[in-house]
């Protein structure tokens, strides 16, 4: 007995020894196996060197066949692999094979192998357009839609891979319906996942996350104009992709904002993450200083963004559409979104979509290529206004719209008509951010009283300086080198603009004796004028903030931030040109387009800023970076500037004049500039009836 118990125990030893060695071996042919097969993909995606990696990936195959244990899993994974080098290589048949054998494995692998069948649909579409196989490549299509939905969800981002894979095929195969269909199909993906995930995201995530999806929505205009879609529900949805699109990362912001002032519990974490985004930005903040501030401010900026009482604020401007807009235009309206958008290798088109009250749809309309626009950028009107007028007809008086592009930066809405008068003396024209705020309240407005600067010194000595400092609190005072000056744009030494003290004390007199409205002035003149005293007008709820002064705009320096490169000068501002060293405290008198961010200036209705170059900045996706991005961060309204190097004596009677139609006279806004600039064209002995002296003045977003 005792013979036959220890023969069973060697036996049973023997036999774990046997199964260790077998597990041994097995792990060892695994670890093989995997790195095998990152070779082989490596061969392919990084290396190309295409019949390195089918090669080892047929060994893998036939190895893996062989096992009666195999995992389908694995073995699909191999054969997918080994397809895509081959259709690499252009071995369409031999890759079709071997994708349509991996599908059969996925399947059969249950759970594990859903999340790869989408992708392998994909692959198998691709193969078969390149062979030629219509129906076989929509089908194809149709399945990675179908099966991306299943696994990953409607609005997953596989999904809208498998929406843009099937648009663009049935584009190529002029399957209009289609095309049309899944791209828009994209953009709501799109919207919805905005709606879900902005409000948990910082400022800078918005941007990453927008930037990441922008150009999937864009492409709708190259899919409208290829397959010349001039009206119908596609054009409607392309009005909507503007109206979310347009100033999308600012408006984000801006909305938060106001809700969170719904909130009073909400205002106190507000103004301390306004001070640690300040810190962070400070050049003078140690990097690792600067770095726990901006993680405690995104941490706080999502607690925020979390609250239930300031979610639904928050996300009103995302839901706003065409219909919103159709249902808000009078009889005598349209609405025009201009549009920019690629139609080649090397070629960008312009375009309006025009909305009328008396149609059921959008109407989509190309008009210029954007290499053209140089050569007729003094006067556009034949080339956008007219072919818009023509479509809307004769009862057109009000037209709301909102530039892209290039556009941005011309006075479109001052552009002559054939008779001689501009597009503003002929109809009400309203430049607007986008047409989204017909459908919105414009916000908070409704600040009190007026503050004038003009006549500024800027020769205002250091000590002066740091005198007039002592009566503001202190709000980042900024630190940049005379080298970051000139880079930045500055010159040495500014020419004191006299005009700008009559214009100042002229529009002050406007609003203190004005009997229409009690607004009382107060005006910085000379050396009072510093940019200390600007940015003390944080949290005030001022109703207008007039500047007269040098602005300037630097598009040199691509890599810096757009908001440093353009701004104000103020009191002071030749001591950091001239190289002074300023004592701590103490502003430069250079304000930029990024500090004018950071400040509360919610309440302002109105901003004129009687400069240079004012209303110019770097054309983006989501508008203009520059001074008018900073101001409308900052909370105004409405803003009233330049687009060029303006006369002094012009710009000193067009801003009075403004100011007198408004406040004195009771004008809207929009009347009152253009009231404005026909008084500036009266003067004709002057050759001020030369656009030149009063075009280059815009309004933007006065819907007063």
């Amino acid at each position: 007995m005792m013979n036959r118990i220890l023969s069973l125990i060697i036996s049973f030893a023997l036999c774990i020894s046997v199964a260790a060695q077998l597990n041994k071996e097995a792990m060892a042919s695994y670890i093989d196996d995997v790195k095998a097969y990152e070779q082989a993909i490596k061969f392919i995606v990084e290396d190309h060197q295409y019949e390195k990696g089918v090669a080892t990936l047929t060994i893998l195959i036939e190895r893996s066949e062989k096992k009666p244990d195999y995992s389908s899993k694995k073995l699909a994974d191999y054969f997918s692999a080994r397809g895509q080098g081959l259709f690499r290589m252009n071995k369409y048949e031999k890759a079709q094979d071997d994708y349509k054998r991996a599908l059969e494995l996925y399947a059969k692998s249950g759970e594990s192998g859903k999340s790869d069948l989408s992708l392998t649909w994909y692959k198998l579409a691709l193969v078969n357009y390149n062979m030629r196989n219509t129906d076989e490549t929509m089908q194809a299509a149709d399945k990675c839609i179908q099966t991306a939905k299943d696994y990953f969800g409607p609005i997953h981002s596989e999904t809208m891979e498998a929406y843009a894979l099937r648009s663009n095929i049935a584009g190529f195969y002029n399957r209009k319906e289609i095309a049309l269909h899944d791209r828009n199909e994209i953009f709501n993906i799109i919207r919805q996942n905005i709606e879900r995930n902005f409000v948990y995201l910082t400022a800078s995530e918005r941007s990453a996350y927008w930037n990441k999806y922008m150009p999937e929505t864009t492409i709708m205009f190259t899919f409208a104009h290829r397959m010349n879609e001039r009206e119908s529900a596609f054009t409607d949805a392309l009005f909507s992709q503007q109206l979310l699109a347009k100033g999308l990362l600012l408006t984000a912001e801006s909305s938060l904002q106001r809700a969170i002032d719904k909130d009073d519990k909400l205002k106190t974490s507000y103004q301390e993450i306004r001070k640690l985004r300040i810190k962070a930005a400070d050049p003078k903040t140690q990097y690792k200083d600067a770095s726990e501030a901006t993680l405690k401010a995104d941490r706080l900026e999502r607690e925020l963004g979390t609250s239930a009482n300031t979610l639904y604020q928050f996300l009103d401007f995302l839901k706003v559409t065409a219909k919103d807009i159709h249902a808000r235009l009078r009889p005598d309206d349209i609405a025009v979104e201009f549009v920019d958008y690629r139609v080649g290798k090397d070629s960008t088109m312009y375009a309006a979509l025009v909305m009328s009250p008396h149609w059921e749809h959008v109407k989509f309309l190309p008009l210029i290529e954007a290499r053209e626009i140089p050569l007729y950028s003094d006067n556009l009107t034949d080339k956008i206004w007219n072919p818009i007028l023509a479509l809307a007809g004769n009862d057109v008086k009000d037209i709301y719209f909102s530039p892209s592009g290039l556009l941005y930066q011309l006075p479109i809405e001052s552009h002559l008509l054939s008779d001689g008068r501009s597009m503003g003396e002929a109809y009400h024209m309203h430049r607007l951010s986008s047409t989204r705020w017909l459908a919105l309240n414009a916000g908070d407005n409704d600040g009190k009283d007026a503050v004038i600067y003009g006549g500024l010194v800027y020769d205002t000595s250091v000590s002066e300086m740091k005198q007039d400092a002592m009566r503001y609190p202190q709000i980042a005072p900024t630190r940049t080198g005379v080298t970051a000056e000139k880079m930045r744009g500055a010159m040495s030494g500014l020419e004191y603009l006299p005009g700008t003290k009559a214009e100042a004390e002229a529009i002050a007199k406007v609003v203190n004796t004005s009997d229409a409205e009690k607004i009382h002035a107060d005006l910085m003149l000379g050396k009072d004028g510093t940019e200390s005293s600007f940015k003390s007008l944080d949290g005030q709820h001022k109703k207008i903030v007039h500047v007269a002064t040098h602005g300037f705009y630097n598009d040199g320096d691509a890599a810096s931030n757009p908001l440093t490169r353009c701004g104000l000068y103020f009191a002071g501002a030749d001591n950091v040109l001239q190289g002074e060293a300023l004592p701590t405290g103490v502003d430069d008198g250079v304000l930029t387009a990024q500090e004018i961010s950071s400040l509360d200036l919610r309440g302002l209705n109105l901003v004129g800023l009687s400069a240079c170059q004012t209303g110019e900045g770097e054309i983006s996706g989501d508008g203009v970076f520059g001074l008018q991005r900073g101001f409308k961060k900052a909370g105004a309204q409405s803003l009233l500037m330049s687009l060029w190097p303006v006369d002094d004596a012009a710009t000193s009677l067009l801003m009075t004049e403004f100011y007198k139609n408004w406040i004195n006279k009771g004008k809207t806004k929009r009347e009152s500039l253009e009231l404005a600039k026909q008084t500036v064209r009266m003067h004709k002995e002057n050759g001020w009836n030369d656009p030149k002296y009063w075009a280059a003045f815009i309004l933007l977003d006065a819907l007063d």
